[in-house]
């Protein structure tokens, strides 16, 4: 009986070393998947950190976009009101030199040799 006992165990054995050869793979296999786990946890902790950034530096650049734009338009409410204020001037220009050739107009018509009205003489 001894033999069948030194088989028994010599099957036990070979059995287990079978039985552990792809658990011991397989445990190799879950530590490198366990890394690769880890790794990229540490990747998206970073990602999260940029995109975070990102969106601040996106605020910053709304904030300022926004700023510039009502600077724009306050430039351009002011050059809209100084367009007016030369279009005005320039009507009144226009008026007072009409009437300043109007006025001249009469003098002209009367006495083509007469001097003219005024003590400035040309030298």
């Amino acid at each position: 009986m001894r033999v069948w006992a030194w088989i028994a165990i010599g099957v036990a054995v070979a059995a287990l070393a079978f039985l552990v050869s792809p658990l011991v793979q397989i445990q190799t296999e879950l530590r490198l998947a366990n890394e690769q786990v880890v790794q990229a946890r540490a990747g998206m902790g970073e990602l999260e950190r940029v995109v975070a950034n990102l969106k601040t530096e996106l605020d910053a650049s709304n904030r300022a976009r926004t700023q510039l734009q009502s600077y724009l338009d306050e430039a351009h409410s002011e050059i809209e009101k100084k367009q007016s204020e030369v279009e005005r001037l320039s009507t009144e220009l226009e008026k007072a030199t009409n009437l300043a050739k109007d006025a001249e107009a009469p003098d002209q018509k009367g006495d083509s040799a007469s001097e003219p009205s005024d003590a400035w003489q040309p030298q």
